[in-house]
């Protein structure tokens, strides 16, 4: 196996890690399954999802942050994010608008802490952010993926944006 091939495989493995950071990420605060939310916390039991941002009082976004926090509508949105983001991820398909969404929600969920609480300049969402680009365009999406089968589809051949 040469050297590019392997890398691709790399590259898989980082994209289905990513997808199942952010799938765990849907699984704990719909089901509150005691990790990051508490056991009976869980979207499932009444609790919003996105009420983990009423902690953000400092930063430069805070009061954003804040004022959106526990909003149903964005509840929906941040949850379906993650379920989504996640399962494209894991089963790689739709690498466009996947790639690019991913980095969307990383800025969002990076803003949420800015200035990062650990590092000075950055946090592990940055680092997820600009990773996902070198999955995209150096083949990460063909390894360990259903990418072939799925831009043969008819969809992807009507709307070639879900290739």
């Amino acid at each position: 196996m040469e050297n590019e091939e392997k890398g691709r495989y790399f590259l898989a493995a980082f994209r289905i890690l990513v997808g199942w950071l952010l799938l765990w990420g849907f699984l704990d605060k719909m089901f509150g399954l005691g990790y990051k939310t508490p056991s009976g916390a869980g979207m499932i039991d009444g609790t919003s999802p996105s009420s983990f941002v009423d902690y953000v009082s400092g930063g430069i976004f805070g009061d954003l942050f804040n004022d959106i926090g526990g909003n149903l509508a964005v509840d929906i949105v941040f949850m379906a994010g993650l379920l989504i983001l996640g399962i494209l991820l894991i089963v790689g398909a739709v690498s466009k608008l996947t790639t690019v969404m991913t980095m969307v929600f990383m800025i969002v969920m990076f803003a949420i802490h800015v200035p990062p609480e650990d590092n000075i300049l950055i946090d592990f969402r940055i680092v997820l952010m600009v990773g996902m680009p070198a999955v995209y365009w150096l083949g990460g999406f063909d390894k360990l993926s259903i990418s072939r089968w799925w831009c043969s589809t008819v969809w992807v051949k009507r709307f070639p944006i879900l290739g």
